[in-house]
């Protein structure tokens, strides 16, 4: 090959390398404004789906919100009091712990059976622990369909509101059974949430707490196999 022959190839080369790095270039724009475009537009919202069922007379199942590795809140079946104080029944309910707390309806450790949309902020009541339903005595959440328990808790000592979604919660004494559908928490410290905020791009920002698979795309690769998780047997 002669030296023109030689400079010739180079220049060719050169120039198809020009077109490519271009045309990436272009492409690489291209998909990151389709990956921006469809982000979803309230972002502040962590939603984690869960078909985990909690179900007899005793029992527990732990609720990690922000996927720290160690739960936020416990949900728990044990007996609780009843007949004005003087015996238990199965009951079910939350505990939050030392930092973390649950939204009641008043003085009373009764866990307040939230409806979808109600607002979840300060100035509402908040215990450590409280009843939810039990065999006898409290009926708020007997028979419950798409309820959410409200909450608030901390990271790095700065409170969020959040909400735990319940699918139907029933006793058929002396079991009781709990179909959750998931939870989510406001990422923003002190910011209110509306319950079943799901953080996603539907209408109103309002997912179902039946979770759909594009909601567990939503909440991350984490989501996927903390899903499988929940839902084994």
């Amino acid at each position: 090959m002669t030296l023109r022959q030689e400079s010739l190839t180079r220049a060719n080369d050169q120039l198809v390398n020009a077109v490519l790095d271009r045309r990436l270039l272009v492409y690489s724009l291209a998909v990151g404004t389709t990956l921006v475009s469809v982000t979803p537009s309230n972002a502040e919202v962590l939603f984690t789906p869960s078909h985990a069922v909690l179900r007899g007379y005793s029992g527990r199942l732990g609720i990690d919100l922000d996927h720290d590795g160690s739960d936020d809140f416990m949900l728990f079946i044990r007996p609780v009091p009843c007949c004005s104080g003087y015996g238990s029944a199965p009951g079910l309910g939350a505990n939050g712990g030392a930092s973390n707390k649950v939204a009641t309806t008043g003085p009373y450790r009764f866990a307040e059976a939230l409806n979808r949309t109600a607002r979840i902020e300060q100035g509402r009541p908040f215990a450590a622990w409280a009843v939810m339903s039990s065999a006898f005595g409290y009926l708020l959440w007997h028979d419950a369909e798409d309820k959410f328990l409200g909450v608030r808790f901390l990271i790095n000592g700065q409170v969020h509101y959040g909400w735990i979604g319940f699918r139907s919660v029933s006793v058929a004494y002396p079991v009781i059974t709990a179909k959750l559908g998931g939870w989510a928490y406001e990422t923003q410290p002190n910011q209110s949430i509306l319950a079943g905020d799901t953080g996603t791009a539907s209408s109103g920002g309002m997912g179902s707490i039946e979770p759909s698979s594009l909601e567990v795309l939503s909440s991350g690769h984490t989501a996927i196999p903390q899903r499988r998780k929940r839902n084994a047997p």
